[in-house]
């Protein structure tokens, strides 16, 4: 397997988006224009879409912090 070679200019950065990471961030705005989701669907967006974790107790201390 070939990497790809990088593109001129060096300093652009080029953001790949995958179709799972695309309808996630869907999912994501959507949450986000429910009254009570509002600050968990940002801090859901940066564990799952930014640091990639899946993990279920993540997930869920992120939704319902207070029943830690």
């Amino acid at each position: 397997m070939e990497l790809s070679e990088q593109p001129e200019g060096g300093d652009e950065q080029i953001r790949v988006t995958t179709v799972a990471g695309a309808v996630l961030s869907s999912f994501f705005d959507e949450l986000a224009r429910v009254d009570d989701f509002v600050e968990g669907a940002d801090q859901l967006r940066k564990l799952v879409l930014v640091d990639g974790v899946f993990a279920e107790p993540a997930v869920r201390n992120t939704l319902f912090p207070d029943t830690q």
